[in-house]
C-alpha cells in the first residue's frame, strides 16, 4: 500500500488567516509564502509531460515532478528585483514536495532525502535517485540499486540559449539528425545526466570531456547511446517528443 504524503509549505513560514467558509463560522487557514492568493491546499505539483516522457524512455524507474508555475504570483504582484528569489524558493519547495512524494510512492518513508557535503542526496539504503529542474518544472526518479548501480536524469529547455560556451562540448559528439544548436543542447543534457550517475559512484569530479558520448540510434524524437568515463559505460537515453523539451536519462546497470 502506497503512502501519500499530506505536507505542503514549511508550517513555520507563514501565519494563519481567518476566511470564511461560506457557513457563516470560520475556519483557520494559511495561506502559501510563495503566492498569498493561494492557500497550502493548492500546492500540489501540476502535470507536466516532461514527466511522463521521462517514464517513457526509462520504465525501469519510479518517476514522480510536476510543474510548480501555478504556485509563483502573478509579475505585477512582485516587488522589483524580487523574481529570482522566489522563483528559488519556489524550486526548493517543490523539488522537496517532488522528492516526498516520490519517496512515499516507493513505499519508502515520506521525508525529503538529505544533502550531503558533496551535492549529493542520502537516498534511503538499496535506493538510488536523481533528481533535475528547469525553469518551472521538476522531475524526480528512484530505482532499487539490486537493479541498477546508478542513475542520472536530466530535463533542459530545447531553445537554443541553455547551454554555457565554456562546457567543453566536442561537436563531434552532437546527434548526427540535428542541426548544431540542438545537438548542442541535447549532448549537454545526455552528459548531464550521465555526471549525476557517475558522481555519486565515482566521487570525484568530472568535467564534460571526460564523459565521452557515441549514439546507438539518434533519429528525433528518441536516442540512444552510450556514455563512457573512467572505465565505466552508461547507457544513454534521451527524448525531444515534447515540443521545445529535452528529457535525458542514464542508466548504469549492476
Amino acid at each position: 500500500m502506497y503512502r501519500i504524503s499530506v505536507c505542503k509549505c514549511d508550517r513555520r513560514e507563514s501565519s494563519p488567516i481567518e476566511v470564511p467558509n461560506g457557513t457563516g463560522d470560520r475556519n483557520i487557514r494559511s495561506r502559501c509564502p510563495l503566492n498569498p492568493h493561494r492557500h497550502r491546499g493548492d500546492m500540489d505539483l501540476q502535470a507536466h509531460p516532461v514527466v511522463d516522457e521521462l517514464s517513457r524512455i526509462a520504465p525501469e524507474l519510479l518517476v514522480k515532478g510536476g510543474s510548480f508555475s501555478e504556485w509563483l504570483p502573478h509579475p505585477h504582484d512582485v516587488p522589483p528585483g524580487a523574481a529570482h528569489g522566489l522563483l528559488l524558493a519556489a524550486q526548493r519547495q517543490a523539488t522537496r514536495e517532488c522528492l516526498i512524494d516520490l519517496l512515499a510512492t516507493a513505499g519508502l518513508p515520506a521525508v525529503e532525502p538529505e544533502r550531503l557535503a558533496s551535492g549529493a542526496r542520502a537516498w534511503p539504503s538499496g535506493y538510488i535517485g536523481s533528481v533535475s529542474h528547469k525553469g518551472t518544472t521538476v522531475a524526480s526518479a528512484i530505482t532499487g540499486t539490486d537493479r541498477m548501480t546508478s542513475i542520472g536524469i536530466d530535463i533542459e529547455g530545447l531553445d537554443g540559449k541553455g547551454v554555457p560556451e565554456l562546457c567543453g562540448l566536442d561537436a563531434s559528439e552532437h546527434p548526427p539528425s540535428f542541426p548544431d544548436a540542438a545537438g548542442r543542447e541535447i549532448l549537454f543534457s545526455v552528459k548531464e545526466a550521465a555526471h549525476k550517475a557517475l558522481h555519486p559512484v565515482h566521487r570525484r569530479r568530472l568535467d564534460f570531456p571526460d564523459v565521452a558520448v557515441s549514439w546507438l540510434s539518434s533519429g528525433a524524437p528518441r536516442l540512444l547511446g552510450v556514455a563512457r568515463a573512467r572505465g565505466s559505460v552508461l547507457e544513454v537515453r534521451c527524448s525531444v517528443a515534447v515540443p521545445s523539451w529535452i528529457v535525458s536519462a542514464a542508466l548504469w546497470p549492476i
